[in-house]
């Protein structure tokens, strides 16, 4: 008989269809999507700020998944609030920007992502780049509201007018004057950021909780001049934007050469031990819940990052990894959706806390 646990995690685990409450301008070319929560699901769309939703949607025959990172703040909103910038030749972004209206339904997964604070007393220096300010602000807006922890947030963008949220960082500013700073740095007046403007921006600040989120050379930049200025690497939290490859023709596989395989191999989820079958040509995403384990996973296509796991021993293939830091790489970290066995050794993966 199904426990009131099994059913909760279940509905964590589903898609559901949510109706698009308000669809805001916030740009000429990003507009934010409010999604109104019934409320027998309001428990599970519960989040952290920090967190995305994985929206799915048809596309040309098969299923499309992407993840937004929520703007809003669970500590200072009630809405579920999205934001989404139009990329050129985007499917998804450009369904938002053209097609989406009010009252439209869309299938959505419920909260999940690790680029969450875990140092509640340390202050905190930000980087967003672009529209990878929609955690970075859910993030501000919770640490003002909730603490007494000073914000200090760099955010680039091409030019003024594509700010986004800047009314709302403006109110913010005025509303807690001594305890947020924010740099505007704008690629047409201050050229591209550097590592440099980094190290300078993080002096003194070798105890503050970083966070960055932005499209690839920022993040690059970012990410070097934290390491030159000396902020430690536990220290650091990365969300990186990763624009997945367009769909595979149905019936195609990717070629991966596997080798010998194990017959099974070791999951350690939530504390508990299972011996898992494996059959070639599965990812261990795959293996794991055929074998009936809650594993975490949200877009399953490589760019979400929720389905990491540190591999414990063994040897396998991840056909992608950008949503890993080289950090997170060195460490041992795997993709269980993108990860296959390469050789017969006994394979162990113990799943993330």
């Amino acid at each position: 008989m199904a426990t009131a646990a099994s059913d909760f995690a279940a509905l964590k685990r589903s898609y559901h269809s949510l109706r698009v409450e308000r669809i805001i301008d916030e740009t000429h070319d990003s507009k934010s999507v409010v999604f109104e929560i019934p409320d027998q699901l309001k428990e599970i769309f519960v989040y952290k700020p920090g967190q995305f939703l994985t929206l799915e949607v048809p596309y040309n025959g098969t299923n499309l998944k992407r993840c937004y990172s929520l703007a809003s703040s669970p500590d200072t909103e009630t809405e579920h609030k999205v934001t989404v910038k139009r990329v050129v030749d985007g499917r998804i972004s450009n369904w938002v920007g053209n097609d989406l209206k009010v009252g439209d339904t869309v299938k959505v997964h419920p909260p999940e992502g690790r680029f969450v604070s875990n140092q509640p007393k340390a202050h905190k220096l930000l980087f967003g780049g672009g529209s990878g300010i929609t955690p970075i602000i859910s993030i501000i807006k919770s640490t003002l509201e909730t603490t007494q922890v000073n914000c200090t947030l760099l955010y680039a963008n091409r030019d003024k007018p594509s700010i986004i949220f800047k009314a709302e960082l403006d109110a913010l500013l005025a509303k807690y004057p001594q305890r947020l700073v924010i740099v505007h740095r704008l690629d047409n007046v201050d050229g591209f950021l550097t590592g440099a403007d980094v190290v300078k921006l993080a002096a003194g600040k070798l105890d503050h909780e970083c966070f960055m989120c932005g499209p690839g050379p920022f993040m690059n930049a970012v990410e070097a001049g934290l390491k030159e200025a000396g902020i430690p690497s536990a220290l650091v939290h990365i969300e990186r934007f990763i624009s997945p490859a367009d769909p595979k023709p149905e019936g195609a596989t990717e070629e991966i050469v596997q080798g010998d395989v194990p017959e099974s191999f070791t999951v350690e989820l939530d504390g508990d031990t299972t011996e898992v079958e494996y059959t070639k040509g599965q990812s261990l995403l795959e293996a794991a819940v055929a074998a009936g384990l809650d594993a975490p996973s949200s877009c399953e296509e490589g760019f979400c990052g929720c389905c990491a796991a540190q591999l414990v021993s063994g040897d396998i293939t991840m056909a992608d990894d950008e949503a890993l830091s080289d950090d997170e790489k060195n460490r041992g970290l795997i993709l269980t959706c993108q990860s296959r066995p390469t050789s017969g050794k006994k394979l162990s993966i113990q799943y993330l806390d």
